[in-house]
């Protein structure tokens, strides 16, 4: 029995080493790769700071720009509801002029000065004369208005008189014009201020865009590693349980031999008293 148990023991004991060796590396392995997995979650985490702050400064730009936009549709809006309200009598009513108001004929040269036509009164009958003229206007470019139209066109909307309620009282229908003139006028101005803005935020965009990916990337790669750790550390566990019971088998092996080694004693003892009785 008690040499049993001793085979047993010394069975344990490399068993218990090769386990101890692995745990040990084991244990070094999680502390290096949990270190390498805080470094990159600490870049990740600052990454994604920088990518809020970055987003946020997008989104401000992309506000502003908007807001500076938003400041000339009203009277987009007012300018393409008037013409959409104009009809053919309307514009026989201005062409009908042999010698047109003041007004009037400061209208159509803005009309006249925006499609890039001769701003005079016979250009602006032929202009009058195109049965798609509403359509034409409603459909106007507006966001490629050349700088040289704009400045000649100044000369026009800057005029102090040249409002849509003073060209009505000449010709409600050439006030519809009238607000047209204005608002493309406006918009363009807000444009020319807006359009560097608008170059600046989509260059921004893309930028983002760009820094997203890499966060992505990066998300990903932390993701693997943090992977990788649990992985080891569920190993590590395994074997440092599996250690624990090898060392508890040992301990006990240990205990039972040293018991049975005393009772081997005690019995041979008391095999030696019976003899010594017996003689």
């Amino acid at each position: 029995m008690v040499d049993t148990m001793q085979v047993e023991l010394n069975s344990l004991q490399p068993v218990l080493k090769e386990k101890t060796l692995i745990t040990k590396n084991l244990l070094e392995e999680v502390s290096r790769d949990q270190e390498q997995a805080t470094k990159v979650m600490e870049q990740v985490m600052a990454e994604e700071v920088e990518v809020k702050r970055f987003a946020a400064e997008t989104q401000a730009m992309k506000d502003e720009a908007q807001t500076d936009l938003d400041e000339a549709m009203p009277a987009m809006h007012t300018a393409m509801e008037a013409l959409g309200a104009l009809n053919k009598q309307d514009i026989t009513e201005i062409k009908s002029f042999p010698k047109p108001p003041p007004l009037v004929q400061k209208t159509m040269e803005g009309v006249c000065t925006l499609l890039q036509e001769k701003a005079d009164w016979e250009t602006a009958k032929k202009i009058l004369s195109d049965v798609h003229l509403i359509r034409r206007l409603l459909d106007f470019d507006k966001d490629n208005v050349p700088d040289k139209v704009m400045r000649a066109l100044k000369k026009h909307t800057e005029d102090e008189s040249f409002t849509p309620e003073a060209v009505a009282k000449q010709s409600k229908a050439a006030m519809s014009l009238c607000l047209w003139v204005h608002a493309m006028d406006k918009y363009c101005e807000v444009t020319k201020i807006v359009g560097p803005k608008k170059r600046a935020l989509i260059k921004a965009q893309k930028a983002l865009e760009v820094t997203m990916l890499d966060l992505r990337a990066k998300q990903a790669q932390s993701a693997e590693v943090e992977k990788h750790v649990a992985s080891l550390k569920d190993q590590l566990e395994a074997s440092q349980s599996e250690e624990r019971h090898l060392v508890k088998s040992a301990e006990l092996t240990k205990k039972r031999l040293v018991r049975a080694g005393k009772l081997t004693t005690s019995l041979a003892d008391e095999e030696a008293r019976w003899a010594e009785t017996a003689e």
